[in-house]
């Protein structure tokens, strides 16, 4: 049972009851009959009247807050994922890296919905260059880019029934949009997802990091029992102290695993990839513009898990019963306070 408006239950506080019990004891009354005054039961006959009244009471504001039976008519179930999907913002992520692959999933609805980014120059036009001297269309970040948008491509054209949600890094975390499954949208903030280019690089030493981040917001709002976030950076930073064992514990208490996708680094067996594989994910090392892209494949063939919505629903109104029952109680209640008459 639930209720529609359970705030009218904060009428209880307004039972009567110290004043109905501080009134004095009566007597029972009848016409043409010797008043007959309680002994040492008295106080029995003077209860009941109270308790029919409060009993009432209670009804009418149980009635008031209107209880309902819910029944889930249908429901549906599908395999799905509840993915995140993080990209490195620092300022190395400006360095030179490559022009990206051509899409193999070609031409989508999400491309022809997308009306363009003004700031993009026309085609045929040379790319602009940023204020490290790299051309942007062939930088890190633009390349994490464009490998996130295939991924998404690929989701969309799947109808897996995955929620995407997105957010970008630095020093601190800022969201683009949480858990969807309107991939329209996260494919448009992917094309974003390069603004303010600058900074340093936080992977948790001072919390919070990215997955303390995404730990949260899957805790608020994941359903799936298969919970990922993918990281996309270029490894220029390391986890110090305690960080390592605090990011795997918050990990497996929200049963998230994690996914980096290097990029462009010689670092071998760097501290955020040993800690992909602790929370059961995987580390890939993406030398080329083509690597990376590929790192997305593999993590796309991960398992799924079943999700069960309850599509539609009907709702049983059972006030009544309690508003019938509040006055007969109340019925009742003053027939008791009738015959109990006062000293």
């Amino acid at each position: 049972m639930i209720l529609a408006h359970p705030l009218w239950l904060l009428l209880l506080v307004l039972v009567p009851l110290p004043w109905l019990i501080a009134r004095h004891k009566g007597y029972v009354g009848f016409p043409d009959t010797k008043r007959i005054t309680p002994s040492k039961g008295g106080w029995i006959l003077h209860l009941i009247p109270i308790l029919l009244l409060v009993a009432g009471f209670a009804a009418l504001s149980v009635a008031l807050a209107r209880p309902q039976k819910l029944h889930v008519i249908s429901t549906n179930s599908f395999k799905s994922r509840d993915i995140i999907l993080s990209v490195d913002i620092s300022g190395s992520m400006g360095a030179q890296f490559g022009k990206p692959p051509e899409s193999v999933v070609g031409q989508t609805e999400l491309d022809k919905d997308f009306p363009g980014r003004p700031d993009r120059p026309a085609a045929g036009k040379a790319n602009p260059q940023d204020y490290y001297g790299t051309r942007v269309g062939e930088r890190r970040v633009d390349n994490a880019q464009a490998a996130t948008l295939d991924f998404i491509r690929n989701r969309f054209l799947a109808k897996a029934g995955d929620r995407v949600g997105l957010f970008v890094f630095d020093t601190d975390q800022y969201w683009h949009w949480p858990l969807t499954h309107d991939l329209k949208m996260i494919y448009r903030k992917v094309h974003f997802a390069d603004e303010g280019l600058g900074g340093g690089t936080n992977f948790g030493s001072t919390p919070p990091g990215p997955l303390d981040a995404a730990a949260e917001h899957l805790d608020d709002m994941g359903r799936a029992a298969t919970r990922v976030l993918i990281m996309v950076t270029d490894c220029e930073d390391n986890l110090y102290g305690d960080a390592f064992a605090r990011l795997e514990a918050l990990s497996a208490k929200y049963n998230l695993k994690l996914y980096v996708i290097v990029v462009g680094t010689n670092q071998q067996d760097p501290d955020i990839v040993r800690l992909a594989k602790a929370t059961g994910g995987e580390g890939f090392l993406a030398s080329s513009p083509q690597a990376l892209k590929d790192c997305f494949d593999r993590i796309d063939s991960m398992e799924q898990s079943t999700v069960t919505v309850e599509t539609s629903e009907s709702r049983e109104e059972l006030f009544f019963y309690f508003a019938w029952a509040a006055i007969g109680l109340f019925l009742l209640g003053a027939l008791g306070e009738a015959l109990v008459l006062n000293r």
